[in-house]
């Protein structure tokens, strides 16, 4: 059985995720594994928000929960984490800002996005920038040739927040209440491959029960790469 010509044949995959989840961090590598091995599914990202609220800085209760968090995450998925952070920010709370950011870009430049978000990773777990301030948004769309003067007047435009009330709307819709989580829809079916961190050989599994499921019919080797 040849690949499908289309990704219109099979699916799409529906990515939850935010630029300041710390699994979201640990999963990009499984993410970025099924767009190689799966490239008949069109992949959507969608900003979740992991949380919401004020303004106002992490709590140390939140920024001591993170830490331990990062710590757990390093060992399990291999990610590096850059723990300079907690000893030069204290961000804050909400990780809104940084969904808009990445909306920003949505708006501007969609087959940037992606690009973007993974930027937003690495200022903010490698590179140990502030994630929710203005000038590490800045930072990142300048390394990418955005127009920046363009981008700051998206980061506050009303485009934006109703971007970003859609986004937060079609994760309620979907039952989504972790990051990362991963939805395949096949026709008018939603399957739930991972509710939350999960290795490659997981997803594949969830992934070919779906099409089973559906009646896709593929053909692949062991390695889940097409012959």
């Amino acid at each position: 059985m040849s690949k499908p010509d289309t990704v219109e044949q099979v699916g799409i995959l529906r990515y939850f995720g935010d630029p300041m989840c710390s699994w979201c961090w640990g999963f990009k590598p499984v993410l970025e594994q099924v767009d190689r091995e799966y490239p008949e599914l069109k992949r959507i990202t969608v900003m979740g928000g992991l949380r919401g609220g004020s303004a106002g800085p992490m709590s140390d209760e939140l920024m001591a929960l993170v830490r331990n968090a990062w710590m757990r995450i390093e060992e399990a998925t291999g990610q590096p984490f850059n723990h300079d952070l907690w000893r030069e920010h204290r961000p804050l709370s909400t990780t809104l800002p940084a969904c808009r950011a990445v909306l920003a870009v949505r708006l501007m430049a969609p087959e940037k996005e992606w690009a973007f978000m993974v930027g937003l990773f690495g200022a903010y777990f490698t590179r140990a920038l502030d994630p929710t301030r203005r000038e590490t948004y800045l930072d990142v769309a300048g390394s990418m040739d955005l127009d920046l003067e363009a981008f700051e007047r998206r980061l506050d435009s009303q485009e934006v927040e109703g971007a970003l009330h859609e986004d937060l709307a079609l994760t309620r819709k979907f039952g989504i209440t972790g990051f990362p989580s991963v939805v395949l829809s096949i026709k008018e079916n939603n399957y739930l491959i991972s509710p939350g961190y999960q290795p490659i050989e997981g997803m594949r599994r969830a992934i070919n029960a779906a099409y089973e499921d559906a009646g896709v019919e593929f053909t692949r080797p062991e390695s889940g790469l097409y012959v």
